[in-house]
């Protein structure tokens, strides 16, 4: 069994309702060191804010999801403000654009976006990044926008081209269920490009769930699927693998 950080998860979603608190609790028996748990909205960042509250090992990151943009506004930006008051919640997320579904116009989505990369500027918090079918116009709005130092492409599953693009800006990637799939050719070349010290692993629980559990709620403990898969594409140990994350999702989120 490895130690671990699950650098980005749902627990606030419906699927855990009838029984979060069980999982949650053996996540942590497991091999789990901490749970950061992102938010789409007002609602579930308040959502998250209680888990952390309420859980030693979980942390939320607030704000506003490209497919919840429609439903934004500028008062929600005042009670992100003061959750980030609370040593619990270290950063900004998650955010972006997803023009894969586009459940909002992309115009609000760009709007949004841009208000939340200004948002954790002004307040020197880490970025969570969502960006799905929209890499050319995420790099445009991060390259004029944003400014502060930790960014990290949450779920990433690209090119190794689009990876060079991010890791030459400085951010860092997150790793989850994706890569153990059988058609994963392109992240696995990218996390075999990557350095492992810029590399974060998590869930996307209930989503996003490895082989072989495909189909079923994903949990953080099935992280360790996602550790021995990077560890053979890089060639290193599990343990290699499970350390240096570890240590990349504590300088990230400073947990």
């Amino acid at each position: 069994m490895y130690s671990f950080i699950d650098a980005h998860a749902h627990y606030d979603d419906e699927k855990y309702d009838e029984d979060r608190d069980e999982i949650i609790n053996s996540q942590f028996q497991n091999g789990v060191l901490a749970i950061v748990n992102a938010s789409s909205d007002l609602a579930s960042s308040k959502a998250s804010f209680e888990l952390a509250q309420k859980y030693d090992k979980i942390y939320a990151v607030v704000g506003c999801h490209p497919h919840e943009a429609d439903g934004f506004s500028e008062d929600d930006i005042e009670v992100y403000k003061e959750m980030l008051k609370n040593d619990k919640v270290v950063g900004v997320g998650e955010c972006g654009l997803d023009y894969h579904y586009d459940l909002s116009e992309r115009d609000v989505q760009k709007r949004v976006f841009h208000r939340m990369i200004e948002f954790a500027d002004e307040n020197n918090e880490p970025l969570v990044i969502h960006s799905r079918d929209a890499v050319e116009d995420t790099l445009t709005m991060l390259r004029s926008l944003r400014h502060g130092e930790k960014t990290l492409i949450h779920c990433f599953t690209g090119a190794k081209e689009v990876a060079r693009e991010y890791l030459n800006l400085g951010y860092f990637l997150s790793i989850g269920g994706a890569v153990t799939f059988k058609n994963a050719r392109h992240v696995v070349e990218s996390v075999e490009y990557a350095p492992l010290d810029r590399l974060l692993l998590e869930t996307d629980a209930p989503y996003m769930t490895p082989v072989p559990y495909r189909g079923k709620r994903n949990l953080s403990v099935y992280i360790e699927n996602v550790i021995n898969k990077i560890a053979e594409i890089k060639n290193v140990t599990p343990e290699e693998v499970a350390e240096i994350t570890t240590k990349n999702a504590r300088f990230f989120y400073g947990i």
